[in-house]
């Protein structure tokens, strides 16, 4: 299970920078701008499907209910690293089916403000990378369940964190995957319909997923989520009120 688990983090982490450099257009053998050419509107069709199946798969696995029932199957000490092979495979769908449209929406010129550009397009990718050590890095990418069962230790149960990164918003990692494809010095309709996918998906899965966390995590991430905005640093955040609230009001 650990070798299993240990693969698993290779392989995701594979996937992040082929990924990095696929939107980048940079250092990868199949980019955002390659492959078969297809007519404009049939390539944002397949494009947007590719990356609302990647977002499905992510919301149907990330579901309580669905790792209630998936971890009957597999063990739950590699549970995590399961959802990251199958996270590689449809990263993998993404990158072969993608279909190219290399209509320039803005091409900077200025060596200066491209290199500007591209540093603020690592800066997300290394604020998202920060972001998974404020909660449990390894246990993010498997690996902590899979050394626990190793050394036959009980696992630790969940906490959150509001600190840091997650004291300005509630979803950096979000935050950072809907701004991403925007930062290029050469932007294409290709990276438009990446990031308008992108950004829907999560519109729509952030909600089932705080539904979760107030579920698992109570009266605590409750305060948390009238505290801190959600994807927007220093923007007022909706009050929510607990089930108990609602009926009393």
């Amino acid at each position: 299970m650990l070798t299993y688990a240990l693969i698993a983090y290779v392989l995701a982490t594979a996937s992040l920078l082929y990924i990095m450099g696929f939107l980048a257009d940079f250092s990868v053998p199949k980019s955002i701008s390659d492959g078969t050419p297809t007519p404009v509107w049939t390539a944002i069709i397949i494009d947007a499907g590719l990356v609302g199946l990647f977002g499905l798969h992510h919301s149907i696995t990330a579901r309580a209910s669905f790792k209630r029932w998936w971890t009957k199957i597999i063990a739950p000490p590699i549970e995590r690293a399961t959802y990251l092979y199958m996270t590689a495979i449809m990263t993998g769908a993404i990158v072969i089916f993608w279909r190219p449209i290399p209509v320039t929406i803005w091409q900077v010129q200025s060596e200066l403000a491209s290199g500007l550009i591209v540093t603020a397009y690592v800066g997300v990718w290394t604020m998202m990378s920060a972001a998974t050590f404020h909660f449990g890095h390894f246990s993010f990418f498997g690996l902590t369940q899979a050394w626990q069962n190793f050394k036959n230790t009980p696992p630790k149960p969940s906490g959150m964190t509001a600190r840091y990164l997650y004291a300005l918003v509630r979803h950096p990692i979000s935050l950072g995957w809907m701004t991403a494809p925007l930062i290029m010095p050469h932007l294409t309709v290709g990276h438009l319909v990446f990031a308008a996918a992108t950004f829907v998906y999560i519109m729509l899965a952030t909600p089932f997923e705080e539904a979760d966390l107030i579920d698992d995590i109570g009266e605590p991430y409750v305060a948390y989520r009238n505290k801190v905005p959600t994807f927007v640093p220093f923007s007022k955040p909706r009050p929510t009120h607990t089930p108990k609230e609602e009926i009393m009001s």
